[in-house]
């Protein structure tokens, strides 16, 4: 088993753009991911935070690619991943998480996500495991029915849930 990479798939019934704006756009990502948005729109190129519902840090990082989905072409969406909700995590190196969203059919949207470079990060590792799990289901029972998952625990918990 590599320590260094997580890889996901899922398949979501909505277009490619409405799934790249899931993931792009704080009006989304803040009802599916742990009530977290961007704290400026992201931009390629350009460094990134994210903050919770009650301004806490979450994650920063760099924007390395951002390309929509467009005319049958896949969309990339390319960030380095640096922990800020817990003290242990944010002392590891960042990780390099790649979304890959690209049209499957009529209506049908493959969701690919690789979040890798977590080789000298295990408490990270440890931590996204199963929480990128969570965020995709979520971000597919939002987009498919209107409402995510329900709220099952904080960044606290998983940290804690992780280490145990």
């Amino acid at each position: 088993m590599s320590l260094n990479t997580h890889v996901y798939q899922i398949y979501i019934a909505a277009s490619p753009e409405q799934v790249w704006a899931a993931i792009t756009e704080s009006e989304w990502t803040r009802r599916y991911f742990h009530t977290t948005s961007f704290v400026e729109p992201p931009q390629r190129g350009k460094v990134y935070r994210t903050v919770r519902a009650d301004g806490r840090p979450a994650i920063d990082g760099v924007i390395e690619e951002m390309q929509p989905p467009i005319a049958g072409n896949p969309g990339r969406f390319v960030q380095t991943w640096h922990i800020l909700y817990d003290a242990a995590l944010e002392q590891e190196p960042p990780g390099r998480v790649e979304w890959t969203v690209e049209n499957a059919g009529e209506g049908l949207t493959r969701v690919r996500l690789v979040h890798g470079d977590l080789g000298q990060s295990p408490l990270t590792w440890q931590n996204v495991k199963d929480g990128w799990v969570w965020i995709l289901d979520s971000m597919k029972t939002l987009l498919e029915t209107g409402n995510p998952l329900p709220r099952v625990r904080d960044y606290e918990d998983v940290v804690e849930a992780a280490r145990s």
